[in-house]
């Protein structure tokens, strides 16, 4: 299996080449993202994979944000059998990015692409500039978008997902996080691989 793209990105690029590939990688993101919309067969795939609460998590992401976490499910399920822990953390993986907009500034994608290029590329600018206070505005969607994993993970636990699902969640951008479980590793380097096509 390739290196995800996720697991790279957490280092800074090593070259100019790898800065490019990161950035076309983001910008087909963003096209992505632009005008995205979810079917009824997505929602009613979301309802059948995850619990009540856990669908009632995943709306409050914005479309965008959902349809790249279908994308990532639909991945998976295209590269072989997918658990349902591993269904639901493809699902919810990001949904901690909401915390952005719940607190008045949308962790959108004019806003995402150019935070995650910071983060690979000066990951002590977004550290130092992060503050973890709602009313910090800007500097909260920073704080937001380093502290989503485990924001997310919180969320899914107090939703009802498995620790399985939430141990995911909250190691989803982590090259080499000690393992929940022997699965657990496997699963993750799927989500990272998933999540990095995506």
């Amino acid at each position: 299996m390739a290196v995800p793209e996720k697991a790279m990105r957490l280092s800074p690029p090593s070259s100019w080449l790898e800065w490019l590939a990161r950035v076309r990688y983001r910008l087909r993101q963003f096209r992505r993202g632009w005008g995205a919309t979810i079917s009824a067969a997505d929602h009613a795939e979301v309802e059948r994979l995850l619990t009540p609460a856990g669908a009632a998590l995943f709306a409050r992401m914005p479309a965008d944000a959902q349809a790249h976490s279908l994308r990532v499910l639909h991945s998976l399920q295209a590269a072989g059998d997918t658990p349902p822990d591993l269904a639901a953390a493809a699902l919810l993986h990001d949904v901690g990015k909401a915390a952005a907009g719940e607190a008045g500034v949308y962790l959108g994608l004019w806003l995402r692409g150019p935070l995650v290029l910071l983060e690979a590329w000066r990951p002590d600018l977004l550290v130092r500039w992060a503050a973890p206070r709602p009313e910090a505005g800007l500097r909260y969607a920073f704080y937001v978008q380093q502290q989503h994993p485990q924001m997310g993970a919180d969320w899914a636990r107090a939703a009802g997902c498995s620790e399985l699902t939430c141990w995911l969640i909250a190691h989803h951008q982590e090259q080499a996080p000690a393992p929940y479980t022997a699965a657990a590793k496997e699963y993750l380097a799927r989500l990272q691989w998933a999540d990095g096509r995506n």
